[in-house]
């Protein structure tokens, strides 16, 4: 399993910028769907550059679940691994 993302300490020591909010979200992100449900692509997805439905909805979204009309509740993103979108550009 890899770690989540992370901001070298010296960030906030070398840039007197109003960056700091950015950096602390970046620390703040918690893990990827991927993490979250054990992805069996994980290495694989990383290796050939490409992303699943669920890790596209979990970064524009921040959330594991999203609402479904159709069954009016909320549903987890889990049924969306492994169902690979476009290469990561």
């Amino acid at each position: 399993m890899r770690d989540t993302l992370k901001v070298d300490p010296a960030y906030y020591i070398s840039h007197n910028t109003d960056y700091s909010a950015f950096a602390d979200a970046v620390m703040d992100v918690g893990p990827s769907p991927c993490q979250k449900f054990d992805c069996p692509r994980q290495s694989a997805c990383a290796e050939e550059k490409v992303e699943c439905k669920a890790f596209r909805y979990w970064v524009n979204n921040g959330e594991f679940t999203t609402y479904r009309k159709k069954l009016k509740k909320d549903i987890s993103i889990r049924h969306e691994m492994e169902k690979l979108l476009q290469p990561i550009k």
